[in-house]
């Protein structure tokens, strides 16, 4: 069966996938899946497909919708985005096994870059719907508005992970601000034994900013439909 992607292995004459053994032992290997209980691995592992590329092919594309989370398990593969200029600028360069393709499937966003192979690789491909049944929803706590404001009020911190300039629009008393295009670089700058509620307009971006801190160790939970719930709440 052929897709945009590459060709599954099966239609690929003389070439075999790797052994359960090897690919899930890449799979461990990456941040995102070492708090996911054993059973969700293996049915995760069920579910993916293993894909074949050619160098020059491009994996996903910027702008496009989320449709598959990848692990690059052979091979190498530049991540590009387009600048202010219209132009593509390399923003890293993936080396196996690396993982890609979260972010567009956690906030129901596109793509926002572009993943192209620089080298012949294998990856393995997970649809949304599994990713979220088997890796998201695992990893990522929802809080109700009055659960939210609960935990606050005992301790926890608010985090927006807004851009700045809408921060300062409407801004949580106390609530730290760090956009969630900054949320890697500056995640140090958080405590750990602190318990953070990420919130943004509606819950999308929140929700991948807590999905990425809870991957490194952070205590994080996601404020349930955003500010936008808490208006309708009439708690704000």
């Amino acid at each position: 069966m052929a897709t945009i992607f590459g060709k599954l292995f099966g239609g690929l004459k003389g070439i075999k996938p790797p052994p359960k053994e090897v690919l899930l032992d890449k799979i461990k290997q990456t941040d995102i899946f070492r708090d996911i209980p054993p059973e969700n691995l293996e049915q995760m592992y069920a579910h993916m497909e293993t894909v074949v590329n050619k160098k020059g092919d491009a994996v996903v594309r910027e702008g496009e919708e989320g449709d598959y989370y990848y692990l690059l398990v052979t091979g190498s593969a530049e991540v590009s985005r387009k600048g202010s200029d219209g132009r593509s600028q390399v923003v890293v360069t993936l080396q196996a096994p690396a993982a890609f393709g979260e972010e567009a499937l956690i906030s129901n966003a596109k793509r926002n870059a572009t993943v192209t192979m620089i080298s012949d690789g294998t990856l393995m491909r997970l649809s949304k719907d599994v990713f979220s049944e088997y890796v998201k929803d695992p990893l990522v706590t929802w809080f109700s508005p009055a659960e939210a404001q609960a935990k606050v009020a005992q301790g926890a911190r608010w985090l927006d992970v807004r851009d700045e300039s809408e921060a300062k629009q409407s801004h949580f008393h106390g609530a730290i601000t760090i956009p969630l295009s900054d949320i890697r670089a500056r995640m140090g700058e958080l405590d750990k034994s602190v318990l953070y509620i990420c919130y943004c307009l509606n819950g999308r971006q929140s929700s991948t900013a807590a999905f990425l801190l809870r991957q490194r160790g952070y205590n994080v939970g996601v404020l349930r439909g955003g500010i936008q719930a808490l208006q309708r709440a009439g708690l704000t």
